[in-house]
């Protein structure tokens, strides 16, 4: 192998490797719904969502997720209904010591620190969708009858 080879960039290499008929350009968006791009060097081309194929991750979307945190990586805090009333075997907060941190609330509103924090399965929104004058990489095939959308750049 020849050891004085320029490297090669992502869309060198992407280009290097397609078929025939096949392209990278970019793009403007100019319309959030319905969906419009209009081509960097050619403002008379502009895709709309019938020749668009627009892959998840630059959409909104719900996935499912676990959420694990210990210690100090967490911020926030719980807190009790005004009328709650609760249990604590452990910890101290405001009004009371800790003598080995048991103690019962009856009622009344208050809040305490998050220590660990364990959610599994939990339904997350990803909020990705493309926005008005988002940049686009757009992979252009078929002769122009079909355009994926890749990445924002």
């Amino acid at each position: 192998m020849n050891n004085t080879q320029k490297p090669t960039s992502l869309k060198g290499l992407i280009q290097g490797l397609q078929i025939k008929d096949m392209e990278i350009i970019r793009g403007t968006v100019i319309s959030e719904s319905p969906l419009q791009i209009q081509i960097i060097g050619d403002e008379k081309l502009i895709l709309t969502e019938n020749i668009i194929c627009l892959p998840r991750h630059l959409t909104d979307y719900k996935t499912t997720v676990d959420i694990m945190a210990n210690g100090d990586t967490i911020s926030g805090e719980s807190q009790t209904a005004s009328s709650g009333g609760h249990t604590h075997t452990g910890g101290e907060h405001e009004g009371h010591q800790n003598n080995g941190g048991s103690h019962i609330h009856t009622g009344g509103e208050h809040s305490h620190g998050i220590d660990v924090l364990n959610i599994k399965r939990a339904e997350m929104t990803v909020y990705n969708a493309l926005k008005v004058s988002d940049m686009v990489f757009i992979l252009s095939f078929n002769r122009g009858a079909k355009y994926y959308i890749l990445d924002r750049e």
